[in-house]
């Protein structure tokens, strides 16, 4: 994946990055508790517990937050996001049109991505259009409390998670290890020990097969479509170019062009 110091830069500034954004998105936004500033039409549910000790909480518009969920501050989320029950959010940026559950701690989730079930994701960065299975959990901690290398750079960070590109996928209940690099549209299963290149479905340790670029697209389609948007000639013309773009990263990791299997 390029750009990974950018991506990297972000999870690692997210607080910082926090702390500025939010004076500037609670302008116009109705305060409903003391540092918690909600758009129009959001609906809380009772029962819900929110902690500013630490920051203060925005939630956009059109937003539902169901009951017995916890958000800790500082904390903002989008506009059209759904919460769910028993989920906590602590020191994140959630994009717009997101259904989160289970627990996210210091996160950059990006529009149009879902997480919505149990299972444990930190420090990460999430692209758009991502979808984390239920069960799913990311590894933020070596065993051996150890700085965590990332893309080959030594980040000297104790607590780090991995970043997911655009359109990627994970089946339920995987395991993906601390600083790993997932790239755009690539389908993850079982236990991730390993970068994956874009395009590629992870289905064990060594076990890597090409996604091709027409199912990455029908894949799209369908996402597309459960939210009432149309997968568009653009967006076509952008799959063919990052797909393009990273074949010689699946050349170099040995993906095979193979029909996948879970043998």
């Amino acid at each position: 994946m390029k750009n990974v110091k950018k991506f990297l830069n972000l999870i690692i500034s997210n607080k910082k990055n926090l702390e500025k954004s939010l004076p500037q998105l609670k302008k116009g936004k109705k305060q409903i508790l003391k540092g918690v500033f909600a758009g129009k039409n959001v609906k809380i549910e009772p029962n819900v517990f929110f902690d500013t000790s630490v920051g203060e909480i925005v939630v956009g518009s059109d937003t539902r937050i169901k009951s017995c969920s916890v958000l800790r501050g500082p904390l903002i989320i989008g506009n059209n996001c759904v919460i769910n029950s028993f989920a906590e959010i602590s020191r994140s940026q959630i994009g717009n049109v997101c259904k989160i559950g289970g627990e996210v701690e210091e996160c950059v989730i990006n529009d149009y991505s879902n997480k919505q079930h149990y299972g444990y994701l930190g420090h990460s960065y999430v692209g758009s259009w991502v979808n984390i299975g239920g069960g799913t959990s990311v590894a933020t901690l070596k065993n051996t409390y150890s700085s965590i290398k990332m893309g080959g750079i030594d980040t000297g960070l104790l607590f780090l998670g991995c970043i997911f590109g655009d359109y990627s996928k994970t089946a339920i209940n995987t395991s993906v290890f601390c600083g790993k690099i997932i790239g755009a549209s690539a389908h993850l299963y079982g236990t991730v020990t390993e970068d994956v290149p874009a395009f590629t479905s992870h289905v064990a340790p060594g076990q890597l097969y090409e996604l091709p670029l027409e199912v990455a697209e029908k894949i799209q389609r369908a996402m597309m479509k459960r939210r009432n948007l149309e997968f568009s000639k653009k967006d076509s013309e952008n799959f063919k170019k990052l797909f393009n773009e990273t074949a010689e990263e699946r050349k170099e990791a040995g993906v095979k062009k193979d029909k996948l299997s879970f043998k």
